[in-house]
């Protein structure tokens, strides 16, 4: 159904010269849109996710690229948004690049201080993290644990609009684009930290304080968050391995690997 609804927005707000090609996701449908030497990216999601295209429409227009939507709207149950292609190469571990990811993420956050909170913004505490859904008894109680720490040190910190999976960071002619923003949510802003520390390394922390809107003090309790951010990863791959969801995979070995990464990261095997 996604390929259908695709080709017919595409054809509605770009005309019948514009053609498509699929791109591999996690958790959407995508696809590259080409018009001349104009390029988009089509991206068919969860209604839910307006939301955050609603915070990465705001970040372009005040200088932040995020890949906004030109267009969107909601067609048959299903969101549908033609985001701007963001040119750039992916950020690595090198030092120079985990510096240029802190860095932007920090700017990003100071910018979002200021931005309005779109309506359905899904809010702390996050519902949708349940650990019951985790077989494995010992990777369920450390993640509950996880979850427990956090939200009882999340009422003493700094909370704001989130990325909510900040690991998709494109450099290009001196800037740093944040891409991806259908998960975006509202909460502490060390969840963002943490994020780009598990999809980095920890130096991330350190590059992140040189232009945080957060005190030093408050980035030292980044680790509990790092942990949860691992209660997420496990509740997630176990959810998906439960449906089988093999969604932008060829099998189902990297749901595996990424229960396997929770499981080491929580209890250590």
């Amino acid at each position: 159904m996604d390929e259908r609804i695709a080709g017919e927005a595409v054809k509605e707000w770009l005309g019948e010269a514009a053609t498509l090609e699929p791109l591999v996701t996690m958790n959407s449908s995508a696809w590259l849109v080409t018009l001349d030497t104009e390029r988009y990216v089509l991206k068919i999601s969860e209604p839910a996710e307006e939301a955050g295209l609603r915070v990465a429409a705001w970040l372009e227009e005040h200088g932040q690229r995020t890949g906004a939507p030109a267009r969107m709207e909601v067609r048959s149950g299903r969101l549908v948004a033609l985001l701007r292609y963001a040119e750039g190469r992916g950020l690595g571990t090198s030092a120079a690049d985990v510096d240029r990811i802190g860095r932007t993420l920090a700017r990003v956050h100071s910018m979002l201080i200021g931005a309005p909170v779109p309506d359905g913004l899904d809010r702390w505490p996050w519902r949708s993290v349940d650990p019951t859904q985790i077989d494995e008894p010992d990777l369920r109680a450390a993640a509950t644990k996880a979850i427990e720490a956090a939200n009882q040190l999340a009422p003493t910190l700094t909370h704001g609009i989130l990325h909510g999976d900040p690991n998709e960071f494109l450099a290009s002619d001196g800037d740093v684009a944040l891409i991806d923003w259908g998960a975006a949510c509202h909460g502490p802003l060390l969840y963002d930290v943490a994020s780009a520390w598990l999809f980095s390394d920890e130096r991330v922390v350190a590059s992140y304080a040189r232009a945080a809107p957060i005190s030093t003090e408050e980035l030292g309790a980044t680790d509990v968050f790092l942990a949860f951010r691992w209660a997420v990863q496990a509740w997630y791959f176990s959810d998906r391995l439960r449906r089988r969801d093999l969604t932008g995979l060829a099998d189902s070995s990297e749901n595996d690997k990424g229960l396997s990464d929770a499981r080491r990261a929580l209890v250590g095997q």
